[in-house]
């Protein structure tokens, strides 16, 4: 175990990686709100990036309570790698790609696993926190499951009849054809090879 100056250290990295990694996290999750807006998701989506935004609060604010200052570095870092994120083709120059929501959530939902891991670290080391880390655990499975709804009803409109047609033609019988390893009494063949 290291000194409580290498474990300070240790902390306020871990603190603003996370915060870091949280800053574009709540940047795309407004991103994906506004791209939405006009969807059956919209409600949905606003929510889920006003929570995002909560969250980063809370981050925030665990990191006050510990008297760790952002890195202003590592957390404009974050925020222009999300933004370059953007600019990734997702097969339309002009309108938004269905694939860019599907791309866009499964995003989100890394993130929103992954942010649960320091809620739990936190909550285990900051006994004595204003953070309610048990709510925000929860508020991490209700994004989830948010997350999970837009998904699955994303998927087949944007890739449903491709999926049947590649799987009609990688059926087993096209694929691998069965082979007859019956013995003819005719020929006296005992099937051995």
């Amino acid at each position: 175990m290291g000194t409580a100056s290498d474990q300070a250290k240790l902390l306020r990295i871990y603190l603003e990686d996370h915060l870091a990694g949280a800053t574009a996290g709540s940047q795309r999750a407004s991103r994906l709100a506004d791209a939405e807006a006009d969807s059956p998701h919209a409600a949905v989506l606003a929510g889920f990036a006003a929570e995002v935004a909560a969250d980063l609060d809370a981050l925030t604010s665990v990191m006050q309570e510990l008297d760790v200052e952002p890195n202003k570095l590592k957390t404009g870092l974050a925020s222009v790698a999300e933004k370059l994120g953007t600019l990734k083709p997702n097969g339309r120059l002009v309108d938004r790609s269905p694939l860019s929501t599907v791309v866009e959530v499964e995003a989100m939902q890394m993130a929103v696993s992954g942010k649960r891991s320091p809620w739990e670290t936190l909550r285990a080391i900051r006994t004595a926190s204003a953070v309610d880390f048990d709510g925000l655990l929860a508020g991490a499975d209700r994004q989830l499951a948010a997350l999970a709804v837009v998904h699955a009803d994303r998927v087949l409109p944007t890739f449903g009849s491709a999926i049947a047609r590649t799987a009609a033609h990688c059926s087993p019988s096209n694929d691998h054809p069965t082979r007859d390893t019956t013995s003819s009494s005719d020929s006296g063949d005992t099937g051995q090879p």
